[in-house]
């Protein structure tokens, strides 16, 4: 009896020993970021705590997400499948369930891999959808009031408002406003915005409530900077009123919008949705300091993987759903096909990396399941077929004959993009060229010029190959 004892011991001891060597995952979203980020060589953003992760870490600084919307690129995400926000099943509505039940979820792989799973905040879009909860140890908690952060609590703390005077208006009367063109600046503790509440209970995970005798994958949602721009005021107080740098503008470039070939939310037919340039300035600012608050929360995490000596040992992806107008082109949102909106961060630190490396290659959203189910080794269930590629190759400095080729939709707007050009055929079926490398900005179309039409041609058939809405690759 007593061997069998110590036999029992060493099987339990090698399980714990076992679960201690794969390595963990610490996956952190952002909602409405764009790579406005002092990582990415951006003056004015303070993100001390992501900027400090990426010099040890991987910054790819050409991803893309395949649909630059909350939804769609949520749900590609977790899925490995791309997404146009337009399929549905004849008759029936689309709806964010019904994507992520196309294919088991990373998340779900890696639970069936022998990983403790958790989640908080916004990783779906809105709670975790029923059919997806079998994927999480700790389908953690999120309302659809996550990113208001409005009421009357708040509201008698607010110490400075701006922005659109109707949006505004729509903030104090619902006490939310999840599209409201606005920024508040709120004197109050971290934990009594969402974010910091995110921050508490993740931070909770990772310090007493996993299984420690598994490997960890915990998901981290924070809904900022996504509107209305909220934030204690201590992050607004780290940069001057006059921060906030409108977009770039041609000096011949006319303010009109009637020929915008993606459209937009009421209000957005006009330049910059009416409101004037010095207002668009302090909304930048708020956007920022929005960019900081949630910033700092993720660093209260780092902080606690650090305390429980989980860091090294820990891959921590850094990833932003899709990009951001913020006065390009007139426009603040998202939701276009321009390469402002399409363009996200991602940022990858490998356990044990102490070394920055910054990846050219173009990459997207849909590359994140096969890489994580790479570096842990997961197997995946029977039938799964991914869009995207792992980017282990890229990580570790491989060699690799890399297409540099993402394909993406908006509103119906389907395109690529390459090393060089964004190509977008609209719904209406124009042509739409801009090679970014000489107009970064997407000011000159090239479409009308005969020198190109090889390649226009060339981009044509190459979206003709595309699978969209289901699993499979491209042809």
């Amino acid at each position: 009896m007593k061997t069998y004892y110590i036999l029992l011991l060493l099987f339990s001891a090698n399980l714990i020993s076992y679960g201690q060597d794969k390595p963990n995952i610490l996956f952190i979203a952002y909602d409405d970021l764009r790579p406005l980020i002092g990582a990415y060589g951006e003056p004015e953003p303070h993100t001390p705590n992501i900027d400090l992760l990426a010099n040890q870490a991987v910054r790819f600084n050409r991803a893309y997400v395949s649909y630059p919307l909350c939804l769609p690129s949520r749900a590609a995400m977790l899925t490995g499948v791309r997404f146009d926000n337009k399929w549905a099943p004849k008759g029936q509505k689309i709806t964010f369930p019904k994507m992520i039940a196309m294919q088991k979820t990373w998340p779900g792989q890696l639970r069936d891999n022998g990983y403790w799973t958790a989640t908080r905040g916004k990783l779906y879009h809105g709670k975790v959808p029923g059919g997806d909860k079998s994927s999480w140890d700790i389908a953690g908690k999120y309302w659809t009031s996550e990113y208001h952060d409005g009421g009357p609590e708040i509201e008698k703390r607010i110490v400075d408002i701006g922005g659109r005077q109707d949006q505004i208006d729509i903030y104090h009367e619902k006490g939310s406003g999840p599209g409201s063109l606005m920024y508040a600046s709120v004197d109050c503790p971290d934990n009594m915005l969402n974010d910091g509440k995110v921050a508490e209970d993740v931070i909770s995970y990772i310090k007493t409530k996993r299984d420690k005798t598994k490997p960890f994958m915990i998901a981290c949602g924070f809904a900022r900077p996504h509107m209305p721009w909220v934030a204690p005021k201590k992050y607004f107080d780290m940069y001057p009123e006059d921060a906030g740098k409108l977009a770039y503008l041609p000096k011949d470039a006319k303010k009109d919008m009637s020929n915008e070939p993606f459209s937009g939310r009421k209000g957005s037919e006009v330049w910059n949705e009416g409101v004037s340039d010095e207002t668009a300035q302090k909304l930048i600012r708020g956007y920022m300091a929005s960019t900081t608050y949630a910033d700092a929360q993720m660093g209260k995490v780092i902080k606690a993987l650090k305390e429980e000596g989980l860091y090294d040992n820990t891959i921590i992806v850094i990833w932003g759903d899709h990009g951001y107008h913020l006065t390009d082109h007139g426009k603040w949102r998202k939701n276009t096909g321009y390469n402002v909106a399409l363009r996200s961060p991602l940022i990858i630190k490998m356990p044990h990396s102490k070394t920055p490396k910054v990846i050219e290659n173009v990459v997207q959203n849909i590359d994140i399941y096969p890489t994580l189910m790479a570096l842990t080794e997961s197997t995946m269930a029977e039938g799964t077929q991914l869009h995207g590629k792992s980017l282990v190759p890229l990580l570790k400095g491989e060699k690799v004959d890399w297409e540099d080729l993402v394909y993406t939709c908006a509103q119906e707007n389907y395109g690529l993009v390459t090393d060089q050009y964004r190509f977008t055929i609209t719904k209406d079926g124009k042509y739409l060229l801009y090679d970014l490398k000489k107009d970064p900005y997407e000011w000159n179309n090239l479409a009308s010029n005969k020198k190109y039409k090889k390649l226009i041609n060339e981009f044509e058939g190459k979206l003709k190959t595309v699978v969209w809405n289901k699993p499979g690759n491209v042809l």
